[in-house]
């Protein structure tokens, strides 16, 4: 940090309070000795889908509050999932293929999911082809009858 990007800070009881000039806050809890941008896990991430690794907007599928998460859950049966009532079982319920279309590079084995993707991965440049010319040299009928004696 620069000291001419930063407007104020504020030390609070464990929290660091930064405004640049932009009127960006950014606000670190802990004590500064202790903060390090290498240790630093945002507690939600709120990317766009192009910078994320599945290529999807962000979806709230769980409450915030943990009591409601341990107790207030859907104990009916699923016979589709494995007894270890794991969610994503299997890619149950994942939608990999849309994924991966929505990619610019995909990142998975089209033959784990038995899909193909719609395009090539790369582009065949026939800008210096030799096709016809290698077909002729080495793949010629010969024309000129020889006499067996």
């Amino acid at each position: 940090m620069t000291g001419a990007l930063i407007k104020a800070m504020a030390h609070f009881k464990d929290t660091l309070v930064i405004k640049l000039d932009d009127n960006t806050v950014y606000e670190m809890k802990g004590r500064p000795c202790e903060l390090s941008a290498y240790s630093f896990i945002p507690p939600r991430r709120t990317a766009p889908k192009e910078k994320t690794y599945f290529n999807v907007d962000r979806q709230e599928r769980y409450t915030d509050n943990t009591y409601d998460r341990l107790y207030q859950q859907d104990y009916g049966f699923n016979n589709k999932l494995h007894r270890c009532d794991r969610e994503h079982a299997k890619s149950r319920g994942l939608k990999v293929i849309t994924e991966e279309e929505s990619k610019a590079v995909p990142t998975l084995s089209s033959s784990v999911y038995g899909h193909r993707l719609g395009r090539p991965l790369e582009t065949r440049d026939m800008k210096y082809a030799r096709l016809a010319a290698v077909q002729e040299e080495f793949y010629r009928t010969n024309t000129k009858q020889v006499a067996v004696i």
